[in-house]
C-alpha cells in the first residue's frame, strides 16, 4: 500500500530537548530530597512526571503531593527552555517542509500543548497537518491511543504511514499498533535499545530518512 503520511515524535526526534528534560527531572528529584544516578535519571526521563513521582514514592515507601512534584518539574523545564535560543535539530525544519510536499505530516508527542506552543512557531506549524499531545488523550505513549487519534485526524490507515521516533516509548507504541517504525538515534534511547522494536531503519539524521522515504 502506498505511503500517505509521516508521523513523528517531538522530543529527541525533531528537537534536542532531552538534555533539558533530564536537567529538569534531576533538579526536581533533588528538590524533593531524593538521590539518583545518571543511568537511572536517563531511564526515568523517558516516562512522564507522574510515573517518576510514583517511582520515588514506592522506592522510599512514603507519600507526597503528586501535583507538587509534577508542577515543580514543569516550571523548571519551562524556565530552562526560556534560556535556550533554539533547540531544534539543524535539519528538522527542512525535513518537515520537504515531507509536507509529498505526504501528510503529523506530530505525536508525550509533551503538553504549553510546551508545543513554546517551541513550534507559526512558520513551522504550517507544514504539520496534525498534532497530538498528552493533553489530547487519556492514555499517553506507549499506549496506542495517541497514534490512533492521529490516524483518524489524518484519515489514513496504519498501513499507509511510518512513524519516526527516538525512544523505547515510540518503538513500543508502534509495535503494539502494528505501525512501521523508523528509529532516529538522536534522543533518549540507544541504538541497541531501539533495535528491540524492529525498526525498518535506524537513522542518525533526517537526511537518511529523506532518502529512505524518497523525499527530495
Amino acid at each position: 500500500m502506498k505511503l500517505k503520511a509521516v508521523l513523528m515524535d517531538l522530543d529527541g526526534t525533531l528537537i534536542d530537548s532531552i538534555p533539558l528534560i533530564m536537567k529538569s527531572f534531576d533538579e526536581t528529584i533533588r528538590h524533593f530530597g531524593f538521590k539518583i544516578s545518571r543511568q537511572k535519571l536517563r531511564e526515568l526521563s523517558q516516562v512522564h512526571s507522574r510515573e517518576v513521582a510514583y517511582y520515588f514514592m514506592d522506592k522510599n515507601k512514603l507519600s507526597f503531593n503528586l501535583g507538587d512534584f509534577v508542577n515543580y518539574r514543569r516550571r523548571v523545564f519551562l524556565r530552562l527552555l526560556k534560556k535556550e535560543k533554539d533547540i531544534w535539530f539543524e535539519d528538522s525544519k527542512f525535513f518537515l517542509e520537504k515531507a509536507s510536499k509529498k505526504y501528510k505530516v503529523g506530530i505525536v508527542t508525550g509533551s503538553r500543548w504549553s510546551f508545543v506552543n513554546a517551541v513550534l512557531g507559526k512558520k513551522t506549524r504550517r507544514f504539520v497537518n496534525c498534532i497530538i499531545t498528552s493533553d489530547d488523550v487519556e492514555h499517553k505513549k506507549p499506549d496506542i491511543e495517541p497514534l490512533e487519534k492521529a490516524l483518524k485526524k489524518l484519515k489514513v490507515k496504519k498501513e499507509e504511514i511510518v512513524f519516526v521516533g527516538d525512544s523505547n516509548q515510540d518503538g513500543l507504541m508502534c509495535r503494539r499498533a502494528g505501525v512501521t517504525f523508523v528509529a532516529k538515534r538522536t534522543g533518549i534511547s540507544t541504538e541497541f535499545q531501539l533495535k528491540k522494536f524492529a525498526p525498518i531503519y535506524i537513522a542518525k539524521n533526517f537526511a537518511e530518512i529523506e532518502k529512505l522515504l524518497g523525499i527530495e
